[in-house]
């Protein structure tokens, strides 16, 4: 059984080939609790069989990429048990294989209070279609829990075009956004993230965690100046990255964020497991002397404009024009042009404490983290559960590279509301 691939799948496998990041997303999940590890394996495996393109293998030749269906695995290949903290975190920055499938790998660190890493290449889904695959197996695991013998009796849709995504916008509207295709903030790409130049680097994930009672403090300085959490986090960064980077006043620096288009479904939801992620450049007139509230203002009425012009859906008309008018060779070509960021930001929003619960375990923290990235590559990545939220980087880099996160993390905890 084959599948269409996406023009995304292909510029996400080009992500490693170009050295960008390794093209796959990661999840952490903290119990306060043991976990049953026979219905954890069989809600993993019954996974692979609701959502049939993550129980498939990657083939591209000269002409074409498709999905095809594995026919058999080993339960190892999938999920695997561990007794110790520094074998789960080697799990949490490997990759899985696209050549040979699964494109999905769980590990468990069995300890009095277990741990979950779980895996997807980033060329089946974005962080939402990762969201989609969590809410999915702690659905399967309480389902199993009460009943041994659950059989679920559905698939999730194999066809992931996103098509819903364009059908929602009018002829006219298509026709505006085409021509403002270029028109867009381009992305200066002049600065990097203080990095280690050693060659010898091994990849890694950090988070930063912004406990309940300082993120109420966050929502509360969001409501009284009516910005988002968004708007908050990324002025923070902007003013963080403008103390550490020598920034020339002529060439202001600009942050690329991660838009998920599935919020411009007004009807229709995709039921597919897939990659809806766009992106927009934001760009601020930001002075050495303004006040955190200055920064955020300017960041908040930036993305006010910008979602009134349809924020994100230029690039993703882009991409679609690219696909239909280009053969897979030259895609392939096109893509290496592509002009990857060096620093950018992605919000994989809040991850819903009701659609993922395990029935009878206690969940402590969830973290999503997105790709590793390769030097000079660096992106903040945003994750919230429960009242919290965590602040994320992954990267390929040495121990002075951690230490400067480290640093990175406390000037953006200490620029933050309190």
């Amino acid at each position: 059984m084959r599948f269409k691939t996406e023009v995304s799948d292909q510029f996400q496998f080009l992500s490693e080939t170009y050295k960008y990041n390794d093209h796959q997303t990661h999840c952490i999940v903290d119990f306060d609790n043991k976990i049953n590890k026979e219905v954890l394996k069989k809600s993993v495996i019954l996974m692979l069989d609701i959502v049939p393109i993550l129980a498939c293998a990657y083939v591209e030749n000269k002409k074409s990429a498709y999905w095809e269906k594995i026919d058999k695995f080993k339960c190892e290949d999938v999920i695997i048990f561990v007794d110790n903290k520094e074998e789960f975190n080697n799990f949490m920055t490997s990759k899985t294989n696209e050549f040979t499938g699964p494109q999905i790998k769980v590990c468990l660190l069995d300890s009095n209070k277990d741990s979950l890493a779980i895996i997807i290449n980033h060329m089946v889904c974005d962080g939402g279609g990762l969201k989609q695959c969590l809410y999915l197996l702690s659905d399967l695991y309480s389902k199993l829990i009460e009943n041994t013998e659950y059989s679920p009796n559905y698939k999730i849709n194999t066809n992931r075009s996103t098509i819903k995504i364009t059908q929602e916008f009018s002829f006219i509207e298509k026709i505006n956004i085409i021509k403002s295709l270029n028109k867009g903030m381009k992305n200066n790409n002049y600065y990097k993230f203080p990095m280690n130049e050693e060659k010898q680097t091994s990849p890694f994930v950090l988070k930063h965690k912004i406990k309940k009672e300082r993120y109420l403090k966050i929502r509360d300085y969001c409501k009284k100046y009516n910005v988002t959490i968004n708007d908050v986090f990324l002025a923070t960064y902007y003013r963080v990255l403008y103390r550490i980077l020598d920034i020339n006043v002529e060439k202001p620096l600009t942050i690329p964020i991660m838009v998920d288009m599935r919020r411009c479904l007004k009807k229709e939801k995709i039921d597919s497991v897939c990659n809806c992620t766009s992106s927009i450049v934001t760009g601020i007139n930001y002075e050495l002397n303004d006040s955190f509230n200055d920064t955020v203002k300017k960041v908040n009425e930036y993305m006010i404009l910008k979602k009134n012009k349809f924020m994100g859906i230029e690039l993703f008309f882009k991409v679609s024009l690219i696909s239909k008018l280009f053969s897979h060779k030259k895609i392939k070509i096109l893509m290496k042009k592509f002009e990857n960021p060096f620093i950018c930001m992605s919000n994989t929003g809040v991850i819903d404490s009701e659609k993922f619960s395990f029935k009878g375990m206690s969940i402590n923290d969830v973290s999503i983290f997105g790709s590793i990235k390769y030097p000079p590559y660096f992106q903040l990545v945003l994750s919230g559960y429960n009242n919290t939220i965590n602040l994320n980087v992954s990267l390929y880099g040495t121990s002075k590279d951690k230490e400067n996160i480290e640093k990175f993390f406390k000037l953006m905890d200490m620029e933050l509301p309190t």
